[in-house]
């Protein structure tokens, strides 16, 4: 095959070594996300609030959930999209791509944020909230849930950032982000003692701070990814963003249904006890998850540039990466965690913390770090067949996870086992995902040309662009 030389980053011929240090800045930015997240609403909440005031917030993680499904939509939908256009060599509909979904992402985000204002309280109040907690839940969506359309801009601008072959830039955002939450954590809820409304408006300001940052790079013309004129092929971008990203979609989708299923059954068996126990061991056990998901985030449009350029030897090669990487980083998270469960879980509760919570939290941390490795799993596959052009199979995987599995063994569990089942579920439900995902993984071997035959049925065209083998 000729060869010739990519402009772009996400056309090199990655090394293993080189793909770590290509992802390293998306790793940290999504483990400091989640980092200075869990900070924010966990840990001062927590200790200068109170557990009813935390949740008070958790009650409101499937509206937080549903925002970040179009989030990820938007995001992830387009960017392969214009990942994919970049290995075809068409450069500037990659770059209208990107904007039209930030007109279209600010615009739904807009509709979600005046639709939660109106119904405020009917909301808060089918999500559990009672008496003891609807004040700070109206508080929290006052004023977080109306930044909806600036939340949806940063997800979209993060995500394109590597796209970009700049996600080093996310790595400034989330620095950035979480430092001005800190910040601001320490003078509203610390110093001031602003409670729930200081946590929500160190949300919301850190976010405005990355957004203008993002308009700033986007708007220069130096950037492989900028700000250009649209077209107005407003529909045909959102059906094709749409099919793409749907599974994304339903991934984050899931976590409203699973996480309302949740906190109501802890609600029922344990009390808001539950609530606050699940939410440290989410916040603690995303962490440890976020490096990982880091890495899979950012090589996605290294696959789908390969896989739009129909190079089917370098594909297989970042395939291999790809999947060693999350072999034996989800192996050593894994073991961190649960190492330094018990001074993690001291770092989000105070002294007048009881020690049945505490007791409870350690138990559900123990049982759902196992779930590292399978939950992981489960992502990478959904999106590497998004980067491979393949929703349908990343959308099936997705629902069966979620909907079918997950909520299978929420349902189940806890019926057999009480509160365990709770903690069990996670684990147990990701661990069949992750076993489904194999299954699909090599059925489709010889479709994209990671198995050991080197058959590309999908891929057998010629290539839309030479590259070096």
């Amino acid at each position: 095959m000729e060869k010739t030389k990519t402009n772009n980053r996400i056309g090199q011929d990655f090394t293993l070594m080189q793909l770590i240090r290509f992802a390293l800045p998306a790793i940290l930015t999504n483990l400091c996300a989640q980092l200075f997240k869990s900070l924010d609403d966990g840990l001062f909440v927590s200790r200068f609030v109170g557990p009813d005031a935390l949740a008070s917030i958790s009650l409101l993680g499937p509206i937080n959930c549903i925002i970040m499904s179009f989030a990820q939509l938007f995001s992830v939908g387009a960017s392969t999209i214009s990942a994919q256009k970049m290995g075809i060599n068409d450069q500037q509909e990659a770059k209208r791509v990107f904007s039209r979904i930030c007109i279209i992402g600010v615009s739904v985000g807009a509709l979600i944020a005046v639709l939660m204002n109106v119904f405020c309280d009917p909301v808060c109040r089918f999500l559990g909230a009672d008496d003891a907690l609807i004040a700070n839940s109206r508080i929290y969506v006052r004023i977080v849930h109306t930044n909806a359309p600036v939340n949806i801009l940063v997800a979209i601008f993060s995500a394109y950032y590597a796209t970009a072959g700049r996600p080093d830039m996310g790595l400034v955002c989330s620095i950035l982000n979480g430092a001005m939450n800190i910040i601001f954590d320490i003078i509203f809820i610390a110093m001031m003692d602003m409670g729930v409304i200081g946590s929500s408006l160190s949300t919301i300001f850190g976010e405005i701070a990355v957004a203008i940052v993002g308009l700033f790079f986007y708007t220069r013309k130096k950037n492989e990814i900028y700000f250009v004129k649209p077209e107005k092929e407003y529909k045909s971008t959102f059906l094709a963003t749409w099919k793409s990203g749907f599974s994304q979609f339903i991934n984050s989708l899931s976590f409203s249904v699973t996480g309302f299923t949740t906190n109501h059954i802890l609600l029922s068996v344990i009390g808001s006890d539950g609530v606050s126990a699940n939410t440290v061991i989410n916040d603690i056990r995303i962490i440890f998850n976020s490096a990982i998901v880091g890495f899979i985030t950012c090589v996605g449009p290294v696959i789908a540039y390969n896989y739009g350029s129909r190079n089917v030897e370098r594909l297989r090669k970042i395939l291999t990466h790809y999947f060693k990487f999350w072999l034996f980083g989800s192996l050593i998270v894994t073991f961190i965690g649960l190492f330094l469960r018990q001074p993690l879980i001291s770092i989000f509760f105070g002294s007048d913390t009881t020690t049945d919570l505490y007791k409870m939290t350690h138990l559900g941390l123990s049982i759902e770090m196992i779930a590292v490795l399978f939950s992981c799993g489960c992502i990478l596959v959904m999106r590497m067949f998004v980067a491979l052009g393949s929703p349908k199979t990343a959308s099936i995987l997705t629902v069966s996870r979620n909907f079918i599995i997950r909520m299978s063994m929420l349902l189940l569990l806890p019926w057999l086992f009480d509160d365990l089942g709770v903690w069990l579920a996670f684990p147990v439900s990701e661990a069949i995902s992750c076993m489904v995902g194999a299954v699909i993984v090599i059925r489709n071997a010889d479709n994209y040309g990671y198995g050991k035959s080197g058959i590309a049925l999908r891929m057998m065209d010629e290539p839309l662009i030479k590259a070096d083998a």
